[in-house]
């Protein structure tokens, strides 16, 4: 619902990044782990990186940047590479930590159009561990209900498995497809492959098998989303125009009356 050209300030950082994946050698050509992940601009990434920061739930960081083949890594401020009329997108570093294995829901061997939520529980190590991994995906699933995310597919996040096999949710991305009426309605719930919630009344038989569950949707009903807007924008040295934040305001309580639907 915003485009950058509205938000930039002159003290806006900007990283210069590459999405080229390095390589090295003349005949092996062995490539290296990639380590940055560049995308189009898109406001949901900011506010759904804060909203996991808010609710204590593992996510990645999103940062401005510009692409370039020199200077990788570097920050400058926007004044100062604004006269080279940049190709501003958002980027992100690899978060994917040596030692572990990264997996996604078909690498378990769950179809990605099945509801997963309960087999997935299947392959935790044990009951602590199947604890903590169901607490992960409920924050997830919670988040996405507020967020009204549309595209939390199977290749959309990924679960982190440590040397004991411990399994844990890895830390969240792509909150492209959420925040923005234009994706879903006032009483759709949220679309993806770890769990399907077509009705509101499919939450609240959710919510019997895990009632922990409703604590989670309930704490959404004091957010303030045009707040958490400019919080996340905030840090990143960029503004947001009022009626923008007017329109997230509508949105996030029209996700809150939904939320109070549910827990009725």
């Amino acid at each position: 619902m915003i485009r950058i050209e509205e938000c930039l300030e002159a003290d806006t950082p900007i990283t210069i990044v590459t999405d080229r994946v390095k390589k090295k050698g003349i005949l092996r050509r062995v490539e290296k782990p990639r380590e940055y992940f560049v995308k189009n601009f898109n406001p949901a990434e900011f506010i759904g990186e804060e909203l996991c920061l808010i609710k204590n739930i593992r996510v990645n960081h999103y940062f401005l940047a510009c692409l370039s083949t020199y200077n990788i890594g570097s920050t400058y401020w926007y004044r100062d590479i604004e006269d080279t009329y940049p190709l501003l997108k958002i980027a992100s570093k690899n978060f994917q930590r040596e030692g572990y294995i990264y997996k996604t829901i078909t690498d378990y061997g769950f179809n990605q159009h099945d509801d997963v939520f309960e087999e997935m529980l299947t392959v935790a190590k044990d009951d602590k561990n199947r604890e903590e991994l169901c607490n992960d995906m409920l924050n997830k699933l919670a988040l996405e209900i507020f967020m009204g995310q549309t595209d939390a597919y199977a290749f959309n996040y990924k679960f982190e498995e440590d040397k004991e096999h411990n399994v844990r949710l890895a830390p969240l991305y792509d909150f492209q497809y959420s925040v923005n009426p234009l994706y879903i309605g006032d009483n759709e719930i949220c679309f993806g492959d770890l769990h399907h919630f077509k009705t509101i009344d499919d939450v609240k038989e959710f919510i019997k098998k895990y009632p922990k569950f409703r604590e989670m949707l309930e704490s959404y009903l004091k957010e303030d989303l045009a707040g958490i807007v400019k919080m996340a924008y905030g840090k990143r040295h960029l503004h947001v125009p009022e009626r923008k934040l007017e329109l997230y305001n509508e949105f996030g309580e029209k996700r809150k009356q939904l939320i109070k639907t549910i827990l009725k």
